[in-house]
């Protein structure tokens, strides 16, 4: 089985987001990345030299031998990132081969931190954990909270529509999950979440003011708010795609979430 490259550039809140480009088409984007007066991040992995595993497979919080092999092209992504002057790096640490007990996983996880801290400073570019958990030992707000506590250097992703589903699953408030996470955001993937049925058939949904959470979305109002509160120039990206003849409707969703964020960043809007 493969995994096509998505060669994905996320539009965000000034700025945008590169992932998992096909190879032959690096070189030509390095040039238009050198050249973008927007500030850019990077989601690891910025390319793959094999297409024969899923781009978010990490294995860092596993006991198998592709934990090296993670570290190891986060590396590599490290590197690229930092000679194309990239603002940060965000990367998984859990994926669904995690380890399942609570004290093994959270051992592995601070040791992680410990490596990302030191490949942060290395490369000399910011790294940013992207708060997940669908499985594994490691899955809990306190526990990414913690993380970051003990390893300054590492900033949190707060991928709002996976926190929303995660803590869905787990029977847990996915607001009070980013209550506790908001003091350690240095950046956001926004998208519109509902459950994992939706999830399953449709993906990373589009953003719109018609999703309310009247009907079970996930309300971007609630969610954003701590996190702009604790930090107001918190990088947002809109992690979303779309089909063929849905522009306009994106486009207007976009335009409702850049203002909603803007309005909501403002000091008399959180007092």
């Amino acid at each position: 089985m493969t995994f096509p490259s998505a060669t994905a550039i996320h539009r965000g809140l000034g700025r945008f987001e590169v992932f998992d480009v096909a190879a032959e088409r690096l070189p030509s984007l390095g040039v238009h990345l050198l050249c973008s007066p927007l500030p850019y991040s990077i989601h690891a992995p910025l390319s793959r030299p094999e297409l024969t595993r899923n781009p978010s497979a990490v294995f860092f919080l596993s006991d198998s031998p592709g934990r090296e092999q993670s570290f190891a092209e986060l590396d590599q992504t490290l590197r690229q990132a930092a000679a194309l002057h990239a603002e940060y790096v965000v990367t998984h640490i859990n994926w669904s081969e995690d380890v399942l007990t609570e004290a093994r996983a959270e051992a592995l996880a601070h040791d992680t931190g410990a490596r990302l801290a030191a490949l942060s400073r290395a490369h000399g570019i910011a790294v940013h954990v992207e708060c997940g958990g669908y499985s594994g030992g490691f899955h809990r707000a306190e526990q990414f909270a913690g993380l970051a506590r003990a390893f300054p250097e590492l900033g949190l992703c707060l991928d709002v529509g996976h926190v929303w589903l995660i803590a869905q699953a787990r029977g847990r408030s996915a607001y009070r999950e980013i209550e506790i996470l908001a003091p350690h955001a240095r950046s956001m993937h926004l998208w519109a979440a509902r459950d994992m049925a939706t999830y399953r058939r449709r993906g990373h949904v589009p953003l719109s003011p018609a999703l309310s959470g009247t009907d079970g979305w996930l309300d971007l109002a609630r969610a954003v708010t701590p996190v702009l509160a604790a930090r107001p120039d918190c990088a947002a990206i809109f992690e979303f795609t779309w089909e063929p003849g849905e522009e306009r409707p994106v486009a207007d969703g976009l335009r409702w979430a850049e203002d909603l964020l803007r309005e909501l960043a403002q000091p008399s809007t959180r007092s």
